[in-house]
């Protein structure tokens, strides 16, 4: 009778470990496509979604690393995980400046001005403008490489969050 009582005691911590644990893949699921559809879509609430998956991650983990029901190699691992991931993306540390409309500002013509395809998902424009390096969507032609661009991103990241690219009439 005794082992009885024990197994449906742990039947709810078991339960609620697999909610847990799916959360946490779940999180990273969806981080994880966020940040690869990221720049093939121009939708600023991809930002989003890649900085709640990250936070909701990061709380799952701490879950995980205080409940003892889970072994010690495991609270190892997910916190390894989550905080290797969480330096990677650090597209949470941007929510302040986004809450704020605390854009940082990059104005110039490109120094470096070339279309990349690190994955399937699509490619992005990489331009380097006054050396900081962005990534923009590809849908920008490539006769605009000579033109004056003007950038809003977020700092940590780099996500952008508006640009322009003017004409050279327009920049004097």
């Amino acid at each position: 009778m005794n082992k009885q009582s024990n197994k449906q005691e742990k039947l709810p911590s078991n339960s609620f470990n697999k909610l847990i644990k799916r959360i946490w893949y779940v999180s990273l699921a969806i981080g994880s496509i966020g940040l690869i559809l990221q720049y093939k879509f121009e939708i600023k609430e991809i930002f989003w979604v890649i900085s709640i998956s990250t936070l909701l991650l990061a709380f799952t983990c701490v879950i995980i690393l205080f409940n003892k029901n889970f072994k010690l190699v495991e609270r190892i691992l997910y916190t390894i995980a989550t905080i290797v991931l969480m330096f990677v993306y650090p597209h949470w540390l941007d929510i302040p400046a986004y809450l704020t409309n605390n854009y940082k500002l990059v104005e110039g013509v490109p120094t470096e001005f070339e279309y990349r395809s690190p994955y399937k998902a699509g490619s992005y424009l990489h331009v380097e403008i006054r050396n900081v390096e962005l990534k923009l969507p590809s849908s920008i032609p490539n006769s605009d490489s000579d033109k004056w661009f003007v950038i809003h991103y977020l700092p940590y990241s780099k996500s952008i969050m508006d640009y322009k690219i003017l004409s050279k009439q327009e920049s004097k």
